[in-house]
């Protein structure tokens, strides 16, 4: 019956779209709490990389169902052209070379039921190739075409007979790659103690979901096309993509995402989801399903744009996200090169934008929203030398924001009109590199570069298409360098807010100083050909930030009681060592926070804490492998004379007995309390897991894989509260399960 259900619905969607879904991997339902996602990158903004380098994209953390993440370079979503493993994704630029010149690398993260969102921008620069300046590549595009294949240079075209002139006019390609995937989430067992802490509602549970994706590729001489379309379902309905918005009406199978691109000569046309605009405070690579475009004119001039609608869309309906006049975003760029040999050597952009938002919310969210518009214009300027030693962004941005006529929130049309409002923004990057490979001595060189960032956005200030922050001006000076092996980093930033100086209203200054280094021990001690592993790679870090009241308010009930006027100090510093072996390693790491409250009649209330936290791995072969970890933690409230402590242990082991089987256990203790003992709180978990792949692959249709897992996780908690006179303990013990089954 269950199967039954799922393929009804996922032969209506099939035959109206002919698609998939992606593979999604069966997730446990016992996992860790969500921590904020952050991208680091294997590649230095300031130094220019290859065309064919391999860059690198790290994450923090493991996603967690229903995320993926998206990426784009410039304008350019390349998402299926990054490799996952585990929490790496790599770009192979040997296959799909980087774009030459310099690009913004924005990375996004991607939930179902959720619209997407920024977590990370990085700037790329790649150096330009002979082929570039050859063949007359425009700024910013790599001489490929897509899969990889060479774009014809002036000498390719030009054959030598007719014949192969006709031949390379009739080039045709094609590929088809699609996927399926169906997954089973069970959780056969939950026990809890008490008895009442036992969930009233899915306690235990059989899930069964289908997810996949249908890819393809095509090309007929100089027109190419390919298309991505995702599809999820599952039979737990509070798990299906538009149930926030819908209800039990969602569809057990949807459409969660597309994306066509075509190509016609250099101009290219994306239809789905897709993203535009590069304008900081305009347009920021505004993302939702709808148009854009890049039509390079020549090689001076291009046009890039897009038309989507004003908030995430799902399933079937405003297919193309164009249906909704008045709720669209809508923008457009007009680019000037003016050395294109030398992309982004000298470069301006004029770009315009119009957006109308209805009051809708974005996929899954609970907001009270009202009708809005904006309608701007902006400036972007980039320019950098020959060595590209030096580089400067600038951008303006000019915005005109209003509340229409709400007959929902307003159904009488009694309400007291907003005035629009026209504000700017402006910001200026620059980086200059004072020192490059100066040789100090016969085997270190010295590299030193000066970074300048200034942002200012006027009060009141918005644009639909970006999410600046308004009444604010920043500022953020600092110095990059590295000695050989040895790395620093110093720098200051202020900001502050009530950029008019109103009387009334409070105005906050922020001051922020910040300096961080990395050294190995080799670089002094020893040769540097064959380092001693007895030499740590140490590393240092200090942040004070300084948050204060410039005034008190006038009429702004702050004189009333002056001590709710913020002035606080925060000095945060962090030192690490760590030793790496053949077959073992050691960290240790040291942190110590302070909280200076400075503020009238608060003084006291004050702040200390440190952490020793210690870590060790073993790998005595490569099935195996074991890794333990302590920490000590110490927070002090000066103001209540109280100490709070907390012991930490975490024990793990991996081990592999046979090819594609993995068991895996984890145990962990917490200790916490207080110096006078009036409480105290111990918490273990200790978990284990069998997991199991296998694949199959004959040829590019005739694919087959499945992972299976089941694991058991035991968590036991008790709190004892000496003043209180209670104890209280809980015990929980889930076991789960997941099977997931990859065709094509």
């Amino acid at each position: 019956m269950i199967f039954h259900r799922i393929t009804k619905h996922a032969l209506k969607v099939i035959s109206a779209l002919v698609i998939t879904a992606l593979i999604c991997p069966a997730a446990t339902a016992v996992h860790a709490s969500r921590e904020d996602l952050k991208v680091t990158p294997n590649f230095n903004e300031r130094l220019a990389v290859p065309a064919n380098a391999e860059i690198e994209l790290v994450l923090n953390r493991t996603l967690e169902r229903g995320e993926r993440i998206a990426v784009t370079i410039g304008q350019m979503d390349v998402t299926a052209l990054f490799r996952q493993r585990a929490t790496t994704y790599a770009y192979d630029g040997k296959r799909f070379p980087l774009p030459a010149g310099s690009s913004i690398v924005t990375v996004y993260l991607v939930s179902i039921g959720e619209s997407w969102s920024e977590i990370a921008r990085h700037a790329l620069t790649v150096q330009p190739r002979a082929a570039d300046l050859d063949s007359g590549s425009e700024p910013g595009k790599p001489p490929t075409e897509p899969g990889g294949a060479k774009r014809p240079t002036s000498t390719d075209a030009e054959p030598k007979s007719a014949t192969a002139a006709i031949e390379k006019k009739t080039e045709k390609s094609f590929k088809f790659l699609p996927s399926f995937s169906i997954s089973m989430e069970s959780q056969p067992l939950q026990s809890n103690f008490p008895i009442d802490a036992r969930p009233e509602k899915r306690a235990t549970f059989n899930d069964f979901n289908l997810t996949g994706s249908l890819k393809a590729e095509g090309k007929v001489g100089n027109i190419s096309a390919d298309s991505n379309f995702d599809l999820a379902g599952s039979t737990f309905k509070e798990r299906t993509l538009q149930f926030g918005t819908l209800g039990r009406k969602a569809p057990d199978i949807d459409l969660s995402s597309y994306l066509m691109n075509f190509r016609v000569g250099k101009a290219k046309f994306s239809l789905g989801h897709t993203s535009f605009g590069n304008n900081r405070h305009l347009v920021n690579s505004f993302s939702s399903r709808g148009l854009s475009i890049n039509i390079p004119i020549n090689k001076r001039f291009d046009i890039t744009g897009g038309v989507t609608n004003g908030t995430s869309v799902l399933g079937l309906g405003n297919f193309f996200g164009l249906a909704k006049v008045r709720h669209q975003v809508q923008g457009a760029t007009f680019g000037i090169e003016f050395f294109p040999k030398r992309p982004n050597a000298m470069r301006l952009e004029v770009s315009g934008f119009n957006g109308y938002l209805q009051a809708l919310n974005n996929v899954g969210e609970r907001r009270i929203v009202d009708v809005e518009r904006s309608r701007g214009l902006g400036l972007r300027f980039i320019a950098s030398d020959k060595a590209e030693r030096f580089k400067i962004e600038a951008g303006y941005a000019l915005s005109r924001f209003f509340n229409a006529k709400d007959t929902t929130l307003d159904p009488t049309g009694t309400a007291v009109p907003v005035r629009a409002v026209m504000r700017s923004a402006y910001y200026i990057d620059s980086t200059n590199q004072l020192l490059k490979d100066m040789k100090l001595t016969k085997r270190k060189s010295l590299n030193l570069s000066f970074i300048f960032k200034l942002e200012y956005v006027e009060p009141l200030y918005r644009s639909l298409g970006a999410s600046p922050s308004a009444d604010k001006s920043t500022q953020d000076y600092s110095i990059d360098g590295s000695f050989g092996e040895i790395t620093f980093q110093a720098g200051h930033r202020r900001s502050n807010d009530n950029l008019r100086n109103i009387p009334s209203i409070l105005k906050l200054l922020t001051r922020q100083n910040r300096f961080s280094a990395a050294l190995p021990l080799s670089a002094f001690i020893g040769g540097t050909d064959k380092p001693s592993p007895f030499l740590p790679r140490l590393g240092y870090s200090i942040d004070q930030t300084n948050s204060l009241g410039a005034a008190i308010p006038v009429n702004g009930g702050f004189e009333i009681s002056p001590s709710t006027i913020p002035d606080l100090s925060n000095t945060n510093q962090i030192a690490s060592s760590a030793w790496q072996f053949r077959k073992f390693n050691v960290s240790y790491t040291y942190s110590r926070s302070y909280a200076d409250n400075r503020q009238q009649g608060s003084e006291n209330k004050d702040q200390l804490g440190w952490v020793h936290g210690v870590s060790v791995g073993l790998n005595p072969a490569e099935i195996v492998s074991f890794n333990v970890g302590f920490s000590f933690d110490s927070q002090r409230n000066v103001e209540l004379s109280q100490v709070n402590r907390t012991q930490n242990l975490n024990l793990g082991t991996t081990w592999k007995p046979f090819k594609n089987a993995t068991f895996s256990g984890e145990l962990s203790q917490a200790l916490a309390g207080d110096a006078a003992k009036t409480s105290l709180t111990r918490n273990v978990n200790y978990s284990g897991q069998f997991a199991y792949s296998f694949s199959l692959e004959k040829s590019r249709f005739r694919k087959f894989g499945t992972q299976a897992f089941v694991r058991f996780a035991d968590a036991y908690a008790r709190n004892r509260r000496s003043i209180e006179f209670s104890n209280t303990q809980t015990r929980t013990k889930i076991m789960t399960a997941g099977l997931t089954v990859n065709l094509f």
